[in-house]
């Protein structure tokens, strides 16, 4: 545990020492709480999983679908409150997919190599779907890091199927 809150406490540095030179940023200290529990929350989900399992395929994929999920939560709750647009809400649809599926699968390797190829669906499925109406040189960007996100969700799903045909919970 002590790991995890130091770990924890060393990627919160970055959002603490960031803020200290980008203009618009401006949290409280209640945010910059909220961030270090959740980074918290992430690495000890981690370890808790992880720990059970022997298989590197079982932690690579439980690490790489929690930092993708970290990720896009946080790159998500950002263009909300910095745009205030209602389509970026379907992004949590992500999200809700991949905690459901995670507790219908009941951690099993193979349960969630399905919920993760269902988050790299739903994703894709949201980024055709959804209408940008951004100009071309952003619209690029968008489609870019959607496609990252798609290729880490799709890579975990992967690594868990690996897990589940080497035999492993």
């Amino acid at each position: 545990m002590l790991r995890v809150a130091l770990g924890a406490l060393a990627v919160w540095m970055v959002p603490l020492v960031s803020s200290q030179f980008v203009d618009d940023w401006h949290w409280g200290v209640a945010g910059f709480v909220r961030v270090y529990v959740l980074f918290f929350m992430t690495g000890m989900v981690f370890a808790l999983v992880a720990r059970r399992m022997g298989a590197w395929s079982y932690k690579a994929g439980v690490g790489m679908a929690l930092v993708a999920w970290l990720a896009l939560g946080w790159s998500n709750m950002v263009h909300v409150a910095d745009s205030g647009n209602p389509a970026n809400l379907w992004y949590y649809a992500v999200l809700a997919v991949g905690a459901v599926g995670a507790l219908l699968a009941r951690l099993n390797a193979r349960g969630l190599a399905r919920t993760l190829f269902a988050m790299a669906a739903t994703l894709a499925l949201i980024a055709v779907m959804l209408p940008s109406g951004a100009p071309p040189y952003l619209a690029r960007n968008m489609a870019i890091g959607h496609g990252v996100y798609v290729v880490l969700f799709t890579v975990s799903g992967l690594l868990f199927r690996h897990a589940s045909l080497a035999g492993l919970k």
